[in-house]
């Protein structure tokens, strides 16, 4: 697990592409494409920062941000069961390659939760990386 982050955009594209392909996992497919936001919103909380604290810890941002990194993890999670459960019937309803794809659902969705989870590791990991423990001093 230590190693993640080198690979936290293979897991992303895995989640996505694996997620989309359950049909029923499009919410954590969409959930992974947000994950690379947090090197943005650090970056953007580092430079609104500068002038009104002496010392930066970019630390301070990642940690806050890790949170809600976590927070969306868990809603797009049950997000997808709550969709699951509403729209039972409309999936139920599909025939074809789109039918074949609901019946293999439930191992893919599955592997999406899993990849999901491992992404999001990664991504925290590559932004603690990238970001180091660097304090930054006006």
């Amino acid at each position: 697990m230590q190693n993640l982050h080198k690979h936290w955009k293979l897991l992303m594209i895995l989640t996505v592409i694996v997620g989309f392909l359950s049909i029923k996992g499009f919410p954590i497919a969409l959930g992974a494409l947000y994950l690379p936001v947090l090197f943005r919103v650090v970056k953007l909380q580092m430079n609104l920062s500068k002038g009104l604290i002496n010392e930066r810890d970019p630390q301070m941002f990642i940690k806050s941000n890790q949170k809600g990194v976590i927070i969306s993890v868990v809603c797009c999670i049950a997000v997808t069961f709550i969709l699951m459960k509403g729209i039972s019937d409309f999936y139920a309803g599909l025939t074809g390659i789109l039918g074949t794809l609901i019946a293999i659902s439930p191992v893919t969705l599955v592997i999406s939760i899993i990849l999901y989870i491992l992404s999001a590791i990664a991504v925290i990991q590559a932004v603690k990386l990238h970001f180091g423990n660097n304090k930054i001093v006006d």
